[in-house]
């Protein structure tokens, strides 16, 4: 962008035409109309190739051993303003925390209607992300870049703590098998934390099996020692073997809205997972949550 004053550009140009009608006025005007299109030309490539690039990363995704796709069981209603980041099924009722300044709130919605049962909002100051159940039944809610995890009565939905932690918060689950929260920060890396603390203990890289980094890890849903996390713009959930951070599977998510809801809609960001071993699903801002299955997609390795 150019940042000079207004007079000072309009006076280069004046002397520089001047110039050129010396020289030959027609002829000059000529050449730098053409090198004006060729300068517009060169941005539209560019941003063609982009285009090109963005949707070639989302239809092919990350390399894994084997890939997923949802059977949809039953569709729900969802609160269409609800800006998704955490999803945590509790007791067979939903905890759904929301996002976006002064919109951020956490919520409990019945599992068979769709409907919301109780909200408290959050400060308007604070950018809610993650949700997850503690050992102890508690709530632990993240914040995006206030570093700030909300404790929270199950019952009341009331804060009755909080946790300090530095960088961003995205996601958050807990893994049970290894009495740990795994938490993500839009980065590659998975973080360790301890449940009564919030200390790191630890943390891996996600990588593809092609050795790539698997980066824009968002909401995340631990089950039976792997976690299951949603990529951030894109219709991918990833299956993650925390121990080293390999794939074991991706799932492909695509398909779930129709096409004019996704006119309306934002991403793909929700998972938690269901006593009876499917899987609730939704996005940000979705007129719909999803009770799905998975199951392999025919002739993925």
């Amino acid at each position: 962008m150019d940042h000079l004053p207004p007079g000072a550009d309009r006076v280069h140009q004046t002397e520089d035409g001047a110039s050129a009608r010396v020289v030959g006025g027609s002829t000059d005007r000529r050449a730098r109309r053409a090198l004006v299109l060729v300068a517009i030309g060169v941005v539209l490539v560019g941003l063609l190739a982009a285009a090109v690039w963005v949707r070639a990363g989302r239809e092919t995704g990350p390399a894994a051993q084997g890939g997923l796709r949802p059977v949809v069981e039953r569709r729900l209603p969802h609160d269409p303003e609800a800006f998704t980041q955490g999803l945590e099924v509790v007791d067979g009722e939903v905890i759904e925390s929301t996002g976006l300044y002064g919109e951020s709130s956490v919520r409990r919605w019945d599992l068979d209607t769709g409907r919301t049962v109780d909200q408290v909002d959050v400060p308007q100051e604070f950018f809610a992300e993650g949700v997850t159940a503690l050992p102890d039944g508690r709530l632990v809610q993240l914040t995006w870049k206030e570093g700030t995890a909300f404790v929270r009565n199950p019952d009341t939905l009331a804060e009755v703590g909080r946790f300090d932690y530095e960088g961003e918060g995205w996601g958050i689950c807990m893994d049970e098998p290894n009495d740990r929260l795994v938490m993500s920060d839009g980065s590659a890396t998975l973080t360790f934390r301890d449940t009564d603390t919030f200390a790191v203990e630890g943390s891996v890289d996600v990588i593809d099996d092609g050795g790539a980094p698997v980066s824009e890890l968002n909401e995340l849903e631990c089950v039976d020692g792997r976690v299951w996390a949603n990529v951030w713009q894109t219709d991918t959930i990833v299956v993650i073997d925390p121990v080293d951070g390999s794939l074991d599977a991706t799932v492909d998510a695509s398909g779930l809205l129709t096409e004019d809801e996704r006119a309306e809609a934002d991403v793909l960001n929700g998972i938690a997972a269901l006593p009876d071993g499917s899987f609730l699903l939704t996005g940000k801002l979705w007129p719909a949550a999803f009770v799905v299955n998975f199951e392999p997609i025919e002739g993925d390795r």
